[in-house]
């Protein structure tokens, strides 16, 4: 392309315009992660496209570093970022691609120097304050108890304890007759000896897009615990509203849903 068309200032304020995509993807992929968990088609493409996305919108960002929308995304960027980093803490591919991009940018632009010096100093602060607040609440209210959801995706460590061909029949059974709610089978590790729970949740609140799933959480119901880890339980619906289980001593029990709790959002927290 010619150098001439490279530097006409209305394309740069074209491209300028369009990186505000950028800013509105990572301030969704926040929010959605805030209320719901995101479940991919294919993990595997999400990452290839996503940090190919991030290193694609850095180049066209440092083209357009000089114009004013460029600035302002480079001095917001690292905000949406922190909320990343809280609501995803265990997915470093989620915040580690728009970290990097935004750090980048905020050192590259053309902001003025007394702009850097305020917004950088409020970054540290939030970074730094936010972050050790994030992890005493964690380590004070969220308990020592760690939760997995027992899958063909969960830890091996996990799965060797269970009978997992019956694991995955009980999976595919999850849904209630009418659809409304669907259970789900949690190994529980804690001080003691652990726990197995059957926890139910709505099941028509979820939102599907073409690429990936929102998946309502945070409504929860839990129906059963045994004090036990490693028991393979055995789950029927009885109806939309009742559930039956038995965790292999040969006594059936039922459980009646009658309402979820109100959503929980703290549960990046790991509490409730």
């Amino acid at each position: 392309m010619n150098k001439s068309v490279l530097s006409n200032k209305w394309l740069k304020l074209a491209v300028s315009l369009l990186t505000f995509a950028y800013l509105a993807l990572i301030a969704a992929l926040s929010w959605w992660t805030f209320l719901y968990e995101i479940r991919f088609k294919s993990d595997r493409a999400f990452d290839i496209v996503y940090i190919a996305a991030s290193a694609i919108f850095l180049i066209l960002m440092l083209y357009t570093r000089k114009q004013l929308p460029t600035r302002f995304i480079s001095m917001a960027l690292l905000f949406p970022v922190f909320l990343l980093i809280i609501f995803n803490t265990a997915r470093p591919v989620i915040y580690v691609p728009p970290l990097v991009v935004g750090i980048v940018l905020f050192f590259a632009c053309s902001a003025s120097e007394s702009t850097k010096v305020i917004m950088g100093t409020i970054y540290i602060l939030l970074y730094v304050v936010g972050l050790v607040m994030f992890f005493i609440a964690s380590t004070l209210f969220g308990g020592s108890s760690v939760e997995t959801v027992i899958n063909s995706s969960a830890p091996q460590e996990i799965t060797s304890q269970y009978d997992m061909a019956q694991i995955d029949n009980l999976n595919a059974m999850s849904v209630s007759p009418s659809g409304k709610y669907r259970y789900y089978i949690v190994d529980v590790q804690d001080n003691s000896r652990g726990k197995v729970m059957i926890v139910v949740e709505p099941n028509d609140r979820d939102i599907e897009y073409r690429y990936f799933t929102l998946v309502e959480v945070g409504y929860t119901s839990r129906v059963a615990i045994y004090s036990t880890r490693g028991v393979t339980p055995d789950i029927r619906w009885v109806d939309d509203q009742t559930i039956s289980y038995t965790f292999g001593d040969g006594e059936w029990k039922t459980s009646t849903i009658t309402e979820m709790k109100d959503k929980n959002y703290l549960r990046f927290l790991n509490i409730g």
